[in-house]
């Protein structure tokens, strides 16, 4: 079975006599998680699982983790590493001063916002500035970059301006920003 382990999650390429000190931080991190799915566990606790991780093995990691969630095994991990919540997580459970303030989807999580990221060709400024909805101009090189929660009207005020949707950019509110602005809330 360990030789099963140690090939299926490519730790083959380390040789059989070199010792664990030798290995980096990131790279020892990801041999005692290999080691304990020897026991092929249903489910399994993490905390900050890749934090001393290199690039390349904590994208090891994940796809290690995307194959025992296919297989069904549940996990369950803290992590301060935002872009890998909306990126591996199916749900989201928020604790702030040992209180639960939600309990959602990554996507769901932003969506709820319903503030939206314009991004626009510089040319589209001079419309940009009249619209009575939007907040947060800011403008770099060739862009302006804005927010709105009226999506909708900023989008027929820009068509109406001869506006292609090939020349917008949409985004959701990051799950950072979200996770702030939840928390800012609660402190009121």
């Amino acid at each position: 079975m360990t030789k099963i382990l140690i090939e299926f999650y490519s730790l083959a390429r380390y040789k059989k006599d070199q010792l664990t000190e030798k290995l980096s931080g990131g790279q020892r991190r990801l041999l005692a998680f290999t080691l304990c799915l020897i026991a092929q566990p249903k489910i399994l606790f993490l905390d900050e699982p890749t934090a001393g991780m290199d690039t390349s093995t904590r994208q090891h990691f994940w796809r290690i983790i995307q194959s025992l969630k296919d297989k069904g095994v549940t996990i369950i991990y803290s992590s301060h590493y935002i872009e890998e919540l909306e990126h591996t997580a199916e749900r989201i459970l928020v604790l702030h001063q040992d209180r639960l303030i939600s309990d959602t989807t990554p996507f769901a999580m932003r969506e709820a916002e319903h503030e939206k990221q314009l991004t626009l060709p510089k040319t589209f400024l001079p419309i940009v500035e009249k619209l009575s909805y939007i907040n947060n101009i800011e403008l770099k090189n060739d862009t302006v970059t804005f927010m709105t929660k009226e999506i909708d009207n900023v989008w027929q005020d820009l068509q109406e301006q001869g506006c292609q949707i090939s020349d917008i950019e949409i985004q959701n509110n990051s799950l950072l920003n979200t996770l702030f602005e939840q928390i800012e809330e609660i402190e009121k």
